[in-house]
């Protein structure tokens, strides 16, 4: 299936044991030999990624169609911040290549290049002007509430959505909500 932006899906490789859910980053159209449908980015984060990194699997289940997500939001708004640490790149993948509004990144992350690609880098730079693709490993962590704050000032922002983990999203969304600009993250209660 193609889904639609803001999705995530399920995988398993055990599917009477556990389920891991990753955005999915939907691709309509047939290229270099693919089929339309999506890809998702598996981070070395966890035990399950690690070892799906380690040991790739012969095959894996997917359970139902991919469920909307926290980055369906974005459909709702005329412009947007989005804020992005790590592989939270993923899920803001979709959007970034199919943006429904015009919108404003920041993504904050050790060694972007290196890590994820000069290819996804350079997308990313393309398809959002005004990126900021934060290099924690020369830089050190940023004040995400600052930078996010700042950015939907300058650029007129309805709000800012954040995908992160879970220490980092409550801070961004509390310090910018207490600041007077609506912020989204995902609900860490699953």
């Amino acid at each position: 299936t193609v889904p639609v932006n803001g999705s995530f899906t399920r995988l398993s490789r055990k599917p009477l044991v556990e389920w891991h859910s990753f955005a999915t980053i939907p691709a309509p159209t047939a290229e270099k030999g693919r089929k339309p449908g999506y890809s998702l980015i598996v981070s070395n984060a966890g035990d399950w990624t690690k070892n799906a990194i380690r040991e790739p699997p012969t095959h894996i289940w997917t359970r139902g169609v991919p469920t909307c997500g926290v980055m369906r939001i974005a459909t709702l708004f005329n412009r947007i911040v989005i804020i992005g640490t790590g592989s939270g790149i993923g899920p803001l993948l979709g959007h970034i290549q199919n943006a429904s509004c015009p919108t404003r990144l920041i993504w904050s992350t050790k060694n972007p290049e290196q890590t994820f690609g000069e290819e996804l880098c350079r997308t990313i730079r393309d398809k959002v002007p005004g990126s900021v693709i934060h290099d924690t490993r020369v830089s050190g962590r940023p004040d995400l509430v600052k930078m996010g704050y700042n950015m939907a000032k300058g650029f007129g922002a309805e709000a800012v959505i954040i995908i992160a983990n879970e220490k980092i999203t409550k801070k961004v969304v509390y310090g910018l909500e207490t600041r007077g600009v609506p912020a989204y993250g995902a609900i860490f209660d699953s």
